[in-house]
């Protein structure tokens, strides 16, 4: 009877590692598509933000994926132009699609109480944050950020984890440096 209990488990725990590993919605066969729902552009400033349908799960997947992207649409002329810019990323959920337009209502309704689309009902969704400061004399220190935001709903605490900035002083080796890792021709 004892080694039928503990065969039943091990099953169970087989099968409950087996479901966690494949119970996310990522496909690594599909590729993962980038849409922006909101840009703000001023003479000083440039910030997008997008909607990541198939994102990874991974943190160090999802820092590839993003910075990728970065690097193949976000040109060096446009950092320039703005001294810098930033760009937040969120997973594509029921709620938080590609359609997202805040102030509108939610369509399925997300809640009865107030069904308005609003950013800060989607906090678990940021995926990352990326940003570069730019040096306005171009004779200084330049910055690129990032920041995962992994387990961030759930570990409040670790609200700092994942975050990193990185010191350069010239965009062009940077791009080129970073383009290189991630094998993206020049």
């Amino acid at each position: 009877m004892k080694k039928n209990v503990i065969w039943l488990l091990g099953i169970v725990s087989i099968g409950a590692v087996i479901w966690w590993l494949f119970s996310d919605d990522y496909d690594s066969g599909k590729p993962t598509e980038f849409y922006k729902i909101e840009e703000n552009k001023t003479d000083r400033v440039s910030y997008e933000i997008y909607v990541v349908h198939n994102a990874p799960y991974d943190t160090l997947e999802i820092k590839k994926v993003i910075e990728k992207f970065n690097l193949e649409t976000w040109s060096i002329d446009s950092l320039k132009k703005y001294g810098g810019g930033g760009r937040l990323f969120y997973r594509e959920t029921k709620y938080m699609t590609r359609h997202f337009k805040e102030g509108v209502p939610y369509d399925p309704e997300y809640s009865s109480w107030d069904n308005t689309q609003d950013y800060r009902n989607h906090d678990d969704d940021i995926l990352m944050t990326t940003g570069y400061s730019i040096n306005p004399a171009g004779n200084g220190k330049c910055y690129y950020y990032y920041w995962l935001y992994w387990n961030y709903g759930k570990n409040i605490s670790a609200m700092y984890d994942n975050r990193m900035r990185i010191i350069f002083y010239n965009l062009d080796s940077l791009y080129c440096a970073k383009k290189k890792e991630y094998g993206i021709e020049n």
